[in-house]
């Protein structure tokens, strides 16, 4: 009984410590929205639920459970958003997080994702943050953060695949 008590006390708070967003999140979360890694992982969804489509085509799947099914992206992506600080967490310091953000709050931060407007000032503010000791773990650390954020897209696409696989096959749809 004591044994059982104490996992509920510890679940309860982890639970609790894992729903409280700190500062450290939030910026990151915000860095992962402004350098695109949000939106393209939103893309990533959008096109595993054209591919579930096909694969499901002959079941005759209604548009309502289609609709239901596709819910599961908006809790994915809060997923996916809590993996990605804990990869950040492991290379970047908070403050290196806020100059990350104040690169791409910037003009020169913005247009670094379309090089063909990317201005001769532009560059100059790029190669200075590259220079920062912040852009010198941004450039040390890719390897390393490519390899975190490789393994967190596999082992997070294939849950939300499973979930949605399950959803559908819940309501009497399979493969």
């Amino acid at each position: 009984m004591k044994s059982i008590f104490t996992f509920v006390i510890a679940l309860i708070i982890s639970t609790t410590a894992f729903s409280q967003v700190d500062p450290y999140s939030e910026d990151v979360k915000k860095c992962i929205k402004s350098n695109g890694t949000m939106s393209y992982y939103e893309g990533v969804v959008d096109q595993m639920f054209v591919m579930v489509e096909k694969q499901f085509e002959s079941q005759n799947v209604p548009e309502s459970t289609w609709k239901e099914v596709k819910m599961v992206k908006a809790d994915a992506m809060k997923e996916l958003g809590q993996m990605m600080v804990s990869a950040y967490r492991g290379h970047f310091s908070h403050e290196d997080v806020k100059n990350m953000n104040s690169l791409y709050s910037s003009k020169a931060g913005k247009n670094m994702f379309k090089p063909e407007k990317l201005t001769e000032g532009d560059k100059v503010i790029l190669s200075e943050f590259y220079k920062s000791d912040t852009g010198k773990k941004v450039l040390g650390s890719q390897e390393s953060i490519t390899d975190s954020m490789s393994k967190i897209s596999e082992m997070w696409s294939g849950s939300l695949y499973r979930s949605v696989i399950d959803k559908l096959s819940e309501k009497g749809f399979n493969l």
